[in-house]
């Protein structure tokens, strides 16, 4: 049975599921209510791979930021898979092992869905009937738990969808559920990257 989890909440995928890998997959619809064509949206899932040992959360690397445009981690373990696009659905392979077994010291893989271009082209999560981020078992294709968004995010342009954080030997999702408005480029300076022309 599906795990519906809510903002704030987790669960222990490595322990209670026996989890060594795992895929984030964002699935979303369009609210017939709004005059925007489904071709002309598109959310994509940005992952980071970030570690706290200064203190603060930060990634090592400028390849600890996974994207459409850089679909594989630093470490290896994090994968951007090709989407769907008019579909609307975008996904993160994440390998447990391979971020743990990095000398980069990941401890946390943080998620964020994002609307391309929202900001420039005036789009917003409230123009979806639904966004739902699912958190699927890749050996048996179950769907673990799901997420979805709510009307807090309706204004947002992007959201922290949650984290796969790596404590005392075991691997938990947790799910943030907070929404920005803002671009790309914020998000990469708060975790201590910069931006280039490929973004």
């Amino acid at each position: 049975m599906t795990i519906q989890i809510h903002k704030g909440e987790g669960i222990n995928l490595s322990k209670d599921h026996g989890l060594t890998r795992a895929i984030l997959e964002v699935t979303f619809d369009l609210d017939p209510a709004h005059p925007v064509k489904k071709h002309e949206m598109d959310v994509g899932i940005m992952a980071f791979e970030v570690s706290h040992a200064s203190g603060k959360p930060k990634c090592p690397q400028d390849e600890c930021f996974v994207f459409y445009n850089n679909k594989t981690s630093a470490t290896g373990g994090v994968l951007h898979e090709e989407d769907g696009g008019s579909k609307g659905d975008d996904k993160i392979d994440i390998d447990f092992a391979k971020v743990q077994a990095s000398s980069l010291q990941i401890d946390e893989i943080s998620c964020v869905a994002e609307i391309y271009e929202g900001l420039k082209r005036g789009h917003s999560f409230g123009q979806f009937s639904h966004c739902t981020a699912h958190v699927i078992n890749p050996d048996t294709g179950e769907v673990i738990a799901e997420f979805k968004l709510t009307d807090e995010d309706s204004d947002a342009t992007a959201v922290q969808l949650g984290s796969f954080v790596f404590a005392d030997g075991h691997v938990h999702f947790k799910a943030v559920g907070v929404g920005y408005k803002k671009g790309l480029e914020d998000f990469l300076e708060v975790y201590g990257l910069a931006a280039s022309d490929e973004e």
